[in-house]
């Protein structure tokens, strides 16, 4: 999958990695002309999308690097957060982890977990078959977040771990997700995939119907070397269930282990047959 990478030599390689997948982009509030969007809560929210599994304790200025808001702003957030208990703050140097009122949201998402159950076995056998990664993707916003990753033995070090979010239009994952929406959905996401990615409506709209023929032919979407150079991957979405959003299925790897053709002709045939699968076993009807 396109974003999960293993632990390169090539110092250059893992720079590229850290910049494009660890670092969340500063988001602008470029909706101030939609009156019923609030600001504040939007804010709020994308304080707490900054805690991830790998780094669950961060600082009122790293929150503010992440978010691109001023650290005033970032500080009466993050009070207000601690007292309505979504964050917790530890002593000096102040730093925060969220707390008990976020952690009391998690039941919510079991459903998310029962799905990572079944989807576990079959993404495993997809790693082996591929020796690169198989990663299971949800949208975050503009970005994809890798839910979770299944690796073959031979594979090294993940360099973009769980929790990472990564590009919609340049990875395989984010064209699949696309096409598994509605199309009032689709435009929704497509709008807020172009302006994570910076391209513009011709570029973003030349991606969708690329993917779309692509899927017709080979019943899965495609990026070799567009997200970062040397690395494939393959995706197909499924729907989980009536009250779950679309998931992505994806596999990937350098191309030095996971070319192209083994992708296409090896792996392929086992992505469409596990997808089949998944959905089978969650009981969604084809």
């Amino acid at each position: 999958m396109e974003n999960t990478l293993t632990e390169f030599p090539d110092a250059d390689m893992d720079a590229d990695i850290d910049t494009q997948a660890d670092a969340a982009p500063a988001r602008k509030d470029n909706r101030k002309e939609d009156r019923h969007f609030v600001t504040a809560l939007a804010r709020g929210l994308d304080v707490l999308a900054c805690f991830r599994a790998f780094d669950a304790e961060l600082g009122n200025a790293e929150l503010a690097q992440r978010c691109g808001l001023p650290k005033s702003t970032i500080s009466r957030l993050t009070h207000t957060l601690t007292e309505l208990g979504y964050l917790q703050a530890l002593t000096d140097p102040v730093r925060y982890r969220l707390g008990s009122s976020a952690l009391a949201l998690a039941p919510a998402g079991q459903q998310g977990a029962d799905v990572l159950s079944v989807a576990r076995p079959f993404m495993q056998e997809l790693a082996e078959l591929s020796q690169g990664v198989t990663s299971l993707i949800v949208r975050d916003r503009g970005r994809m977040l890798i839910y979770e990753n299944c690796q073959s033995e031979s594979y090294l070090t993940l360099r973009v771990p769980v929790g990472s979010r990564v590009s919609g239009l340049t990875t395989a994952a984010g064209r699949a997700y696309l096409l598994a929406l509605s199309p009032a959905e689709q435009r929704q996401a497509l709008t807020a995939f172009r302006g994570d990615d910076k391209v513009n409506a011709a570029q973003a709209e030349g991606i969708l119907s690329n993917s779309r023929d692509e899927q017709r032919r080979l019943g899965c979407t495609t990026s070799f070397g567009e997200w970062l150079p040397d690395i494939n991957s393959i995706a197909l979405a499924f729907r989980p269930g009536s009250s779950l959003p679309p998931m992505t299925l994806s596999c990937s790897g350098p191309n030095a282990l996971v070319p192209p053709a083994h992708l296409l002709e090896k792996v392929r045939p086992l992505l469409l047959q596990h997808i089949r699968g998944i959905e089978a076993a969650l009981g969604v009807a084809a």
